[in-house]
């Protein structure tokens, strides 16, 4: 049997060629490190190396240049193909670099050395939710909601001064909290007689907070104020504007945290669902005594809110303990943990180290994840 007759046929896009020989590279991707005056080096892996085909193989015959042609044709569309080679099946790979030869001793006959790439399929489009946005569009339609409800039930007009002069003592309650996070407008009280006004003030004063921290101040506004007996009309609508603004003071402050948390990053997902769950339960409470309207507008923002938060934790590293053995520097403990000694920084400050260089043994650790 000649050699002729011992090759295998297999094709590229369809276009047949006689195969004589094909090489695989695989393995890891190394970047060796070396050091002055030391012996030793460091071998640094890098991930999986692609998968490299090196192929050799002919087209023969009185017609062998149109299949040379066709064959090149097919090896320089872009983009990815299917190789089949018929002792080990079909392939999708990137043709790369060809050698075509031709020499005058052996006639009839073009030799090619491939280099093929295997080709990884690419992922199926998916559609996805930005749950943030959403979290911040029902935040905007909720404080809407919330301050046409403050319209409807505060009123100090046509009643007695001492109406007007009890809202304005509730606002400066509402103040000397602001006060002390860097927030205060002293002119506030100015504005009692215009409800929408002095809505908008309010709901102006506390969006300027910049932390979930700060919200959490007010989530509570109003519970230690004095009950007003509710013995004539005016002692009813006194009550109603005390209510009117702690309701005002609370759904805001909690849409704003709301809107605040969905923003700010997390580094675990404990502390990620810690922060879904404190605001899901306030807002379930602010919604028991909520109108209908201002009920559905927290709602809304509470679904939002738990969807994000949910979504954004299923992605974060969960803590757990880990108690070192024997005393370890930070540096070192990180490199067995992550095999990245540059997270000894979350080591030190998670667990409040007081020297990086003797995390104590014997003792549980709070850590990431790897």
């Amino acid at each position: 049997m000649s050699w002729h007759d011992q090759l295998q046929t297999s094709s590229f896009r369809g276009v047949e060629f006689l195969e004589e020989s094909d090489e695989q590279l695989a393995g890891r991707r190394v970047e060796l490190h070396e050091f002055p005056l030391r012996d030793a080096a460091y071998p640094e892996d890098m991930g999986g190396k692609g998968d490299v085909l090196n192929m050799t193989g002919y087209v023969v015959g009185d017609d062998y240049m149109s299949l040379r042609d066709d064959l090149l044709a097919a090896l320089n569309k872009q983009g990815p193909g299917t190789l089949i080679r018929r002792k080990k099946g079909q392939i999708r790979v990137q043709a790369g670099e060809v050698r075509v030869v031709e020499t005058n001793s052996k006639g009839g006959m073009a030799t090619f050395t491939m280099t093929f790439y295997v080709a990884s399929e690419l992922p199926a489009p998916t559609v996805s939710t930005n749950t943030k946005k959403i979290v911040a569009n029902k935040s905007v339609v909720a404080l809407d909601v919330i301050q046409e409800q403050f319209e409807q039930d505060f009123k100090t007009q046509s009643l007695p001064g001492w109406v007007s002069e009890q809202a304005q003592s509730v606002v400066n309650v509402l103040t000397s909290q602001l006060d002390p996070l860097g927030v205060l407008n002293s002119s506030i009280n100015e504005y009692i007689a215009l409800p929408s006004d002095l809505s908008g003030k309010i709901i102006g004063l506390i969006s300027s907070l910049s932390s979930v921290t700060e919200f959490r101040k007010l989530f509570s506004f109003g519970d230690d104020l004095a009950t007003v007996p509710k013995t004539t009309p005016s002692r009813k609508q006194q009550a109603k504007n005390q209510d009117a603004i702690a309701d005002l003071v609370r759904s805001t402050a909690l849409v704003e945290a709301s809107r605040q948390a969905s923003d700010d990053d997390y580094d675990s997902a404990q502390q990620a669902i810690a922060t879904r769950d404190e605001l899901a339960d306030a807002l379930d409470e602010q919604m028991q005594t909520a109108a209908d309207d201002s009920y559905r507008a927290l709602q809304d923002v509470r679904v939002a809110l738990v969807n994000d938060m949910t979504t954004r934790a299923a992605n974060l590293k969960r803590i757990s303990r880990f108690t070192p053995q024997t005393t370890l520097p930070a540096v070192v403990l990180a490199y067995r943990l992550y095999q990245d000694p540059l997270k000894d920084s979350d080591i030190i400050a998670r667990n409040n180290i007081k020297h990086p260089g003797f995390v104590p043994g014997g003792y549980p650790l709070e850590v990431l994840n790897a």
